[in-house]
């Protein structure tokens, strides 16, 4: 009695088993360590898996890569070779719990692609590196020489092009060596450091000395937040006395989000009205990047608020391009490099200056 009692024991479990999820491999089956959001293909494909790590959709940029990457997925899945999972992060420990989950796997990933959250993950892109998966880092770049011996390709937007454009074109608006500068910037990662030093290195290449670009002057972090943005914008203008707002001509900031900050604040009521008047006045340029459509709309004359089209006829409004679409490029560089071909170790996507003039000719996200 005790054997047929184990026997439909043993059966009872088997279906249980089938039932959870053995067949097939297909779907939504994977969840990352401690949340996010993951999209997996469909069967288990011959070339393998490559997983493409990004940070959770936090603001307009990285949300763009998300939906970019997750539409290069379906794509490269739909293809059949190789089967592309991505994962979003919720933070920077979440992205290093997915890393060790894959350097644990059984079977290892054919390739990693991956935006680190921030510079906090130099020691996990170090723990891909002692391993031999092929692996392409985006946009935030970790610069350890442990990681760049192994890394198969940086795929980056040029940042410190951001910075040389933005000097460029104040200096063409006017900006003279020791003018006071406003820098807001984005957040503690290689990204703003690149754009500040192709920034500054453009001043001294046109007559700044270094006592001069020791007086600019730099906002705390906006994690590249609009709202965070606005208020230091609002903090920082209320800061200032009449007089001193007529000095400041110039404003660089890091990102269309903050830019769009900006805007709202000019637009709002948080603002005392004669700081505004002195502001308004007073500037001559603001300078930010990425590609929002809604900064495009701005430019275009086509955004909803109708405050707009009256502050920015006082100023030189510009965005620097920066495609989040080069998430799909890192993507088809790592199907280059496991296809057996030759892929550039640094691939820089050049940058172009957006305006009222020619915004019509780009596509904002």
């Amino acid at each position: 009695m005790k054997k047929y009692l184990a026997l439909i024991l043993a059966i009872v479990m088997s279906l249980s088993l089938v039932a959870c999820g053995g067949g097939g491999g297909g779907g939504n089956t994977e969840t990352p360590s401690g949340g996010g959001e993951t999209q997996t293909g469909g069967e288990p494909a011959a070339g393998g898996d490559i997983y493409v790590l990004v940070p959770n959709a936090d603001h307009g940029w990285t949300g763009a890569v998300l939906t970019y990457a997750q539409q290069k997925a379906e794509e490269v899945n739909a293809e059949g070779t190789y089967n592309v999972v991505v994962q979003a992060a919720t933070d920077a420990k979440n992205q290093q719990e997915q890393i060790d989950d894959l350097l644990a796997a059984a079977t290892p990933p054919a390739g990693i692609v991956i935006l680190p959250y921030d510079n906090t993950m130099e020691s996990s892109m170090a723990s891909i590196a002692a391993t031999d998966i092929p692996f392409i880092m985006v946009d935030r770049i970790i610069d350890n020489p442990v990681v760049q011996e192994k890394v198969t390709a940086n795929v980056k937007g040029d940042n410190e092009g951001i910075g040389k454009a933005t000097a460029e074109r104040f200096i063409e608006d006017g900006l003279q060596p020791g003018d006071k500068l406003y820098v807001m910037i984005g957040d503690t990662s290689s990204v703003p450091e690149m754009r500040n030093k192709g920034f500054t290195e453009t001043l001294a290449a046109n007559g700044w000395t270094e006592e001069q670009l020791a007086t600019i002057e730099y906002s705390a972090a906006t994690g590249w937040s609009r709202s965070t943005g606005k208020q230091l914008f609002i903090d920082w203008i209320n800061s200032k006395t009449v007089e001193e707002l007529g000095e400041y001509h110039y404003i660089f900031t890091h990102d269309d989000e903050i830019g769009m900050g900006i805007l709202e604040a000019l637009s709002g009521t948080e603002i005392e009205q004669a700081k505004k008047d002195a502001f308004l006045e007073s500037i001559k340029s603001i300078g930010s990047s990425s590609g929002l459509g809604e900064m495009y709309e701005v430019l275009s004359g086509t955004h909803a608020n109708t405050a707009y089209p009256d502050i920015v006829a006082n100023f030189d409004l510009f965005s620097v391009t920066y495609p989040p679409k080069m998430i799909q490029t890192a993507v088809d560089d790592m199907i280059s490099h496991l296809n057996g071909e030759s892929v550039e170790k640094d691939h820089t996507i050049t940058v172009d200056v957006v305006d009222s003039t020619n915004v019509a000719d780009y596509e904002g996200f």
